[in-house]
């Protein structure tokens, strides 16, 4: 009966030993990551406990559904650690693991798992929904992601815990929110915005000015207040277009653009159900014109600029990086109004402008020595041909054929020289210098006929012959 025993004990003994003289479990060199769950892994963070979480160990990668990823240690020979993980629809995962007793991690969304339907039928598109506990005031994390929902569209969002009752904050792109409070989303797996009932208005709103639209605004006719920014966090740049989506009955609503030199333009009782195009900073409908300029100064243009006369900025340079040379013409697709202004920059640097030159009444402007210079840039010339303010008059060729010579002399003098120069073409224009303010003016024209004009008053004004 001893013997039994005796040699229990001697292999009892023998165990303690070989377990105490055992090594201790090795830190590994990598981890691996198995991601088991049913979404990417956009983010993942392995880092020991008490220290900052580093850097991002998938950098600019993400690790699909069930796909794996190793880290390596860089030489941290430690057990222990923390990790936290972000899904791509935001929510996170952490874990405290012990790396000696299994390197490797498995990421598995725990809890019972269901879908809630979110249907926009709204007139814009949801950017955020959030879902916070009841009485919390915290609406927690961005529900779908980096995921938007367009009008009309439904989107599955996937809920798991046992939590049912949320209060729900939905933002949509023109910054607009709704909130609801103690929404039970297991007795009602659907979040719906907007009236399905209601017919959707749509059209296209287009920017043919040269400055960006910056605010875009819709009404029906007759309300009060213009409501949400109907372009939320974008812009209509120019010459681009945007679809204005509106869930309402009626067809007629105002709309208002405000651009981004804070001018606002309103065009009231416009027909949605007709589709558009609504266009804003365009000229009236059948006045887009194109206008054509002569260079007969001695000098040549290198900058031409031409721009409605109520805008407060001369907008681009109509030639580019074209130089219109002295006796060359260069034609301008012009938008706005008759009234515009016209600056001229020389290859010396001196600039010349004027103001409310008439666009319908002279589609041809000729360029001709003796406007005022308006400035000088960059401590260049004179503009060419510059005459003393006061001293000049603006004469138009109003008839059917060219104006060859002009003459502007005191009354009851000598017939002086020609102000003309180089002939003015039917519907032209020119800025001529003066001696005298009181003149009597004579327009001799190609076929021989004059057409006088006795004791005018010439200082600044503006003469048609024929």
């Amino acid at each position: 009966m001893r013997l039994p025993l005796i040699l229990s004990l001697l292999l009892a003994c023998s165990a303690v030993a070989q377990a105490q003289q055992a090594p201790p479990p090795q830190p590994p060199r990598e981890a691996t990551i198995a991601n088991e769950t049913d979404q990417a892994l956009y983010e993942l963070y392995l880092f020991q406990p008490g220290q900052a979480e580093g850097a991002d160990r998938l950098g600019a990668n993400v690790l699909p559904p069930r796909a794996a990823f190793r880290v390596p240690l860089a030489g941290v020979r430690a057990c222990r650690w923390e990790l936290r993980a972000v899904l791509e629809d935001g929510e996170e995962l952490r874990r405290h693991v012990n790396l000696c007793q299994s390197p490797r991690i498995r990421l598995a969304e725990t809890g019972p798992r269901r879908e809630v339907e979110v249907a926009n039928d709204a007139d814009q598109e949801l950017r955020e929904l959030y879902l916070g506990r009841p009485g919390s005031g915290e609406r927690g994390r961005d529900r779908l992601g980096s995921s938007t929902v367009s009008p009309g569209e439904r989107y599955r969002l996937r809920l798991r815990g046992s939590e049912c009752v949320f209060d729900m904050q939905a933002v949509f792109t023109d910054e607009t929110e709704e909130v609801r409070r103690g929404v039970d989303l297991c007795r009602t797996p659907r979040l719906a915005f907007g009236d399905p009932s209601l017919p959707v208005r749509e059209a296209q709103v287009e920017n043919r000015g040269r400055r960006t639209i910056r605010e875009l605004y819709a009404r029906r006719v007759g309300a009060t207040g213009w409501g949400p920014d109907r372009l939320g966090t974008s812009i209509i740049s120019p010459q681009e277009g945007f679809t204005l989506r509106v869930r309402a009955q009626e067809c007629r609503f105002d709309l208002r653009a405000v651009f981004e030199n804070d001018q606002e333009v309103v065009q009231e009782g416009v027909d949605l159900c007709a589709g558009g195009p609504f266009a804003f900073g365009q000229a009236p409908a059948g006045e887009a014109r194109r206008v054509t300029l002569r260079n007969l100064m001695p000098r040549a243009i290198e900058q031409l600029y031409l721009s409605p006369t109520e805008d407060d900025e001369w907008g681009e340079d109509r030639l580019g990086e074209r130089v219109l040379p002295p006796g060359e013409s260069q034609v301008v697709a012009y938008e706005g109004g008759c009234q515009a202004d016209l600056r001229l920059v020389f290859d010396n640097r001196a600039a010349e402008e004027r103001r409310e030159v008439d666009i319908c009444a002279t589609p041809v402007i000729a360029l001709r020595p003796g406007w005022t210079a308006a400035e000088t840039l960059e401590g260049g010339e004179a503009a060419p041909g510059a005459a003393p303010a006061g001293s000049g008059f603006r004469l138009r060729n109003a008839g059917t054929v060219p104006v060859v010579a002009v003459y502007a002399d005191a009354p009851g003098t000598e017939r002086g020289p020609n102000r003309l120069g180089t002939e003015l073409a039917p519907g032209e224009q020119a800025e001529l210098a003066t001696t005298t303010c009181r003149a009597d003016l004579v327009a001799v024209f190609a076929d021989g006929h004059e057409m006088r004009l006795e004791g005018r008053e010439l200082c600044g004004e503006e003469l048609g012959v024929e």
